[in-house]
């Protein structure tokens, strides 16, 4: 192989590695985890950067959604700076829903938070983390706030560390 080529496949590599973070692939090794930690009845759905858990036999239907993307933005430097504190964050998440509450949510070296929040007959939490670029968003939604809450602690617990390594 000759020099110019070398260098190409030498770059190819760093941009791979580079890249970092949580794929779908990673999803799909954690699939089976997700499922068992939010009980009997739920269903999985991978689809690019995506996993979707229902369990339409449980009371209230409720819904989970992990989602892997970048963080691009600075959010992960000025959190762990404390540029943004988790109180500026709770107070942006009120004037936009009177019951929303954000709290801190590190794990591991990530850095994050999780809200929880009412809108009408359904309650939410989601939970952000933040390592290396990588963002980790779960989701969920459900007919109570324990119920959605506790589907998110529950995959902080059993699978989000996975994603977002040690």
């Amino acid at each position: 192989m000759g020099g110019a080529a070398m260098r190409w496949w030498m770059a190819v590599a760093v941009v791979a590695l580079s890249a970092g973070g949580a794929r779908a692939q990673d999803l799909a090794s954690v699939q089976a985890r997700a499922i068992a930690a939010l009980g009997e009845g739920y269903v999985a759905r991978i689809e690019d950067q995506r996993m979707t858990l229902t369990c339409p036999g449980c009371e209230g239907a409720p819904a989970v959604e992990l989602g892997l993307g970048r963080a691009e933005d600075n959010t992960e430097t000025r959190l762990r700076s404390g540029y943004t504190s988790i109180a500026s964050l709770d107070q942006q998440c009120r004037a936009r829903n009177p019951t929303c509450r954000v709290e801190r949510a590190d794990l591991g070296r990530a850095v994050g938070w999780v809200s929880a929040y009412r809108a009408g007959e359904v309650a939410g939490s989601t939970m952000v983390l933040l390592r290396d670029g990588t963002r980790v968003i779960a989701r969920s939604v459900a007919a109570s706030p324990e119920v959605a809450r506790g589907n998110v602690d529950r995959l902080r617990a059993a699978v989000l560390p996975a994603l977002v390594g040690p």
